[in-house]
């Protein structure tokens, strides 16, 4: 997806300071970075003799993402895992019970900003660090395909509110801002085009959590609209002149078993 930052802007003192920059580049996954850049949260990490406040801290399990602030100054902000629910003053009670109770994946509600003027915003619980996260549905950038199946203007607007998606057949996905793909969905694999700057580009997101959550098995990913997506970033990829993965390739990589 489109980049809320760049690599260039990434915070070297802080990723230094966590112990995640080592030989002059970040060491992080491809997939938490891509996730750090996109201005979502990474998965949970494990970080080591992390320095805070003065403090040496041993052992800490944490995600990361990057905030910018009024001036422009990026940072890392860390969200380890609390004991206990953290209380977000725009959620009345009840609100609170439904996301965290798992009633609803999602809320969506007029908040007040510092402006003074209201906007909708989307509200998620995520259960690893038991925070609430939030973001303006207007800032996502919503996949122009996928599985090859063109979206509607209507699940569009779905997808943004961070609603389910249903593809003719039968493939299922949602956004969420506290999964690091951006994604969850009924199939742990599926293949997207964005626009990016003017252009369509092809992604093949592996790895997606299910959308009912933990516990529930995914279906195949591999259906016709997934080999016909597949094929599309083939012939993308030649015409681009991007560095070439073969459809048989890509069939394997889709299939290979997660770690």
């Amino acid at each position: 997806m489109k980049p809320l930052f760049l690599e260039s802007e990434l915070p070297v003192d802080d990723l230094v300071r966590v112990g995640l920059w080592k030989n002059g580049k970040p060491s992080l996954s491809l997939e938490n970075l891509q996730a750090l850049l996109s201005g979502r949260r990474t998965e949970l990490l494990t970080l080591e003799n992390v320095q805070a406040d003065g403090f040496l801290i041993k052992r800490l399990d944490v995600k990361l993402s990057l905030q910018r602030s009024e001036a422009g100054w990026v940072s890392l902000q860390a969200h380890p895992i609390h004991h206990q629910v953290q209380r977000d003053t725009q959620l009345d009670e009840n609100e609170i019970e439904q996301l965290t109770g798992e009633h609803a994946a999602i809320v969506i509600k007029s908040v007040k900003g510092g402006d003074g003027k209201y906007k909708k915003l989307v509200f998620e619980y995520d259960p690893q660090t038991r925070e609430f996260i939030s973001y303006d549905p207007s800032q996502i950038q919503v996949p122009e395909h996928v599985n090859g199946v063109a979206l509607t203007p209507e699940q569009k607007k779905a997808f943004r509110k961070g609603l389910t998606v249903e593809l003719p057949d039968g493939t299922v996905f949602q956004h969420r801002a506290s999964e690091p793909s951006g994604l969850r969905s009924d199939r742990k694999a599926l293949v997207l085009s964005v626009l990016l700057n003017g252009g369509i580009s092809y992604l093949l997101v592996r790895g997606i959590r299910s959308v009912m959550g933990e516990g529930h098995e995914q279906k195949d990913e591999y259906t016709a609209g997934f080999k016909m997506g597949l094929a599309a970033m083939e012939r993308w990829q030649h015409k681009k002149d991007v560095p070439q993965i073969n459809l048989q390739d890509l069939e394997r990589e889709a299939r290979r078993p997660l770690r």
